[in-house]
C-alpha cells in the first residue's frame, strides 16, 4: 500500500541542527507542517514539496491543510518563504504568533536578531499573515475517509501579553514562551510538539491558567456538531494537562531542543505513567560550552519508558532519539500498540519504508 493510501499517521522530524522542522501526514491524508528550519545540506521544505505535496488530499483547496510556526525565532522559521502565496506549500491555515488577533499581539520589539539575514527573515514571516483573517484555528473534519481509531489534535498557547508577564526582562525567553504547542492523538498513540516553551508558562498552560488559549478538532461529525466552536475559540475543550493525564504521551519532542533551561519536572508530573515512551530531541552537536547542554533527564529511564528504534537498519531499545548526528526520524502511529520509530541519515530510505 502506498503511503498516501495508508490509514496510519506518519510523523517526520527532520535533522536541521538546533532547530525544528516536522511534517505530519494523518490517516485522512491531510498534511501538517510544524516549523520550518533547515540545514546547509538539507531542506525539509524542498523534501516535503518534492515528496508529499502532490499526493496529499486537499483541504480548502490547498494540499497543505495547516502550517504551524510555533514562534518567530530564526531556528523555527528559516524556510517560511515556502508558505507564501503561489508556492506549493501554501497552507489553507497558517497558525503562528502574530499581530492580527486583538488581545494576542506579539511585541515585535522583543524579537531583535542582528545576524545576517534575520531582519529580512522576520519581515518575510510577518508578510505571510498580513492578509490572513483571525482567529487562529484548527482544521475542521471534512473527509470521505473513515478511520477505525479516534483522531484528534489541539493547539495550546499563552497569549503574548501573559508571556510578557512571565518574562518581562528576558527577550529570548519571552519569544520562547509564545510557542504554540501541537498535540495529536491517534488511537492509543500520542505526540506533543511544545516548541521552545519555558517551564513557568508551560505550567500555566497545563493548569489551564490565565491567558491560556485552546483550539481543538476531533475528526468526527458528531463531535463537530456538538462542539462547533472548538476549532476557533477557547471554550469547553479539555486542557492540555487533562489530556496528558488521560492519554499520556507516546512521543515527547523535547522542548527547546532538550536544553536544560526548559526542562519541566512539573510537566512530567502531569503525565499519565509519569513519562513518555520516547523522547525525540532536535539538536545540534554540542561542541562548545556556549552550545548549552541537553538535560540528562531525557536520556535515561527517568525520562522515558523506552521503545525499540530501527536506526540505520539496526534495532535498538532506547529512551531517546536525537537528530544531532544527522539522523532524520520517522514515527508511524497505527492507533494500536506501540509506535514504530525509524532513524536514518537518508530521508529517502525512510520514505521507502512507507511503500
Amino acid at each position: 500500500m502506498a503511503w498516501w493510501e495508508s490509514f496510519d499517521t506518519q510523523i517526520w522530524i527532520f535533522s536541521v541542527g538546533r532547530g525544528n522542522a516536522a511534517f505530519v501526514r494523518t490517516g485522512l491524508n491531510h498534511g501538517f507542517i510544524i516549523d520550518m528550519a533547515n540545514a546547509d545540506e538539507f531542506s525539509p521544505a524542498k523534501f516535503i514539496e518534492d515528496t508529499f505535496s502532490e499526493k496529499l488530499s486537499k483541504y480548502g483547496g490547498q494540499r497543505i491543510a495547516q502550517a504551524v510556526l510555533s514562534h518567530p525565532h530564526r531556528d523555527h522559521i528559516q524556510e517560511c518563504e515556502y508558505l507564501q502565496d503561489q508556492k506549493k506549500l501554501h497552507p489553507r491555515l497558517l497558525t503562528c504568533p502574530n499581530d492580527r488577533q486583538p488581545g494576542e499581539e506579539v511585541d515585535w520589539d522583543r524579537f531583535k536578531d542582528d545576524r545576517v539575514g534575520s531582519p529580512e527573515l522576520l519581515r518575510t514571516y510577518r508578510g505571510l499573515f498580513k492578509n490572513r483573517t483571525p482567529p487562529l484555528q484548527t482544521i475542521l473534519y471534512e473527509s470521505d475517509r473513515r478511520l477505525v481509531h479516534p483522531l484528534e489534535y489541539g493547539l495550546y498557547y499563552l497569549r503574548p501579553p501573559s508571556c510578557d508577564a512571565f518574562h518581562p526582562g528576558n527577550d529570548n525567553e519571552y519569544g520562547n514562551a509564545t510557542s504554540i504547542m501541537f498535540f495529536l492523538r491517534y488511537g492509543v498513540n500520542t505526540i506533543l510538539f511544545p516548541g521552545d516553551m519555558t517551564p513557568d508558562p508551560m505550567k500555566c498552560i497545563l493548569d489551564d491558567g490565565k491567558g491560556v488559549e485552546k483550539r481543538y478538532t476531533v475528526f468526527s461529525q458528531s463531535y463537530t456538531l456538538q462542539h462547533p466552536g472548538w476549532h476557533e475559540r477557547t471554550s469547553g475543550q479539555l486542557g492540555l494537562g487533562a489530556l496528558l493525564g488521560m492519554h499520556g504521551l507516546s512521543i515527547l519532542v523535547a522542548p527547546h531542543h532538550g536544553l536544560e533551561s526548559c526542562f519541566s519536572q512539573y510537566f512530567y508530573n502531569r503525565l499519565k505513567d509519569g513519562k513518555p515512551q520516547l523522547v525525540a530531541i532536535s539538536e545540534k552537536r554540542h561542541t562548545r560550552p556556549q552550545d548549552g547542554a541537553v538535560h540528562q533527564g531525557y536520556r535515561g529511564n527517568e525520562g522515558a519508558s523506552g521503545l525499540s528504534v530501527t536506526k540505520d537498519g539496526v534495532v535498538e531499545k532506547t529512551h531517546s532519539i536525537s537528530t544531532a548526528n544527522g539522523h532524520h526520524i520517522l514515527i508511524v502511529f497505527n492507533g494500536t500498540g506501540v509506535p514504530k520509530v525509524y532513524a536514518d541519515k537518508d530521508p529517502w530510505e525512510l520514505l521507502r519504508l512507507l511503500g
